[in-house]
């Protein structure tokens, strides 16, 4: 496997962390970017995915220090939780603007820097809420159906220049979100460690090799 240059977009987050440890243990280079990060090193840069400018700024930022970006992943979100006639417009606005409008900011720069160089691989993550109707997932449920067709649409304009896009829809993760709810086992539920581990094998697979979806669940499928 060649060395990769690699852009986890959200790093600073749960999912995030395990993606960018996982992905330096096993020697690629990365570049942690972040909303959170007030003081940028070398470990993680800042972001506002919702910003045009700041992802192309991080972009140039990255290509500078690491070189030519070859793998994106989309870790960035929002959850709002509400039933839909309680979900207010700022939580649906915001939602929608991290969730799918912030992704697709990222994944559109990452193609603009890939269709030169001949290809790289885009990573979303989803969730099972991008293909079941559950309640109280209204705005989260909207964004990432969302990702689910913009992930089909990068696919489908990509692979005339070797970039491919995967959609890595998640059942119940065990994140700080499930700390305040001990109804939940963490053993019903997959580890961080579980993401990190699917990312890392879609991210080293070769270019002939396209994984358009992949669903990955705990044991009991969805809680």
């Amino acid at each position: 496997m060649s060395i990769r240059n690699v852009i986890v977009i959200g790093g600073t987050g749960d999912i995030g962390r395990a993606v960018v440890h996982k992905l330096r243990a096993e020697g690629l280079r990365v570049v942690c970017a972040a909303s959170d990060v007030t003081t940028e090193t070398a470990d993680c840069l800042h972001v506002d995915v919702t910003r045009e400018d700041s992802v192309r700024a991080l972009f140039e930022r990255a290509e500078a220090e690491t070189g030519p970006v070859e793998v994106l992943v989309n870790c960035a979100g929002v959850g709002v939780f509400t039933p839909l006639h309680e979900t207010t417009l700022e939580d649906w606005n915001r939602t929608l603007d991290v969730n799918l409008t912030g992704t697709f900011l990222c994944a559109r720069e990452a193609f603009r820097w890939m269709k030169p160089r001949g290809g790289g691989r885009i990573i979303h993550i989803g969730s099972v809420s991008d293909h079941l109707t559950l309640p109280m997932n209204g705005a989260y449920a909207a964004a990432k159906h969302g990702v689910r067709g913009l992930t089909g649409v990068l696919n489908e304009e990509g692979k005339a220049f070797g970039i491919r896009a995967t959609l890595l829809s998640l059942g119940a993760v065990y994140t700080s979100f499930w700390k305040s709810r001990p109804e939940f086992s963490p053993a019903d539920m997959l580890a961080v460690e579980d993401v990190a581990q699917c990312i890392w094998e879609i991210a080293i697979k070769p270019p002939n090799v396209r994984i358009d979806e992949l669903r990955l669940v705990p044991p009991q499928g969805v809680l």
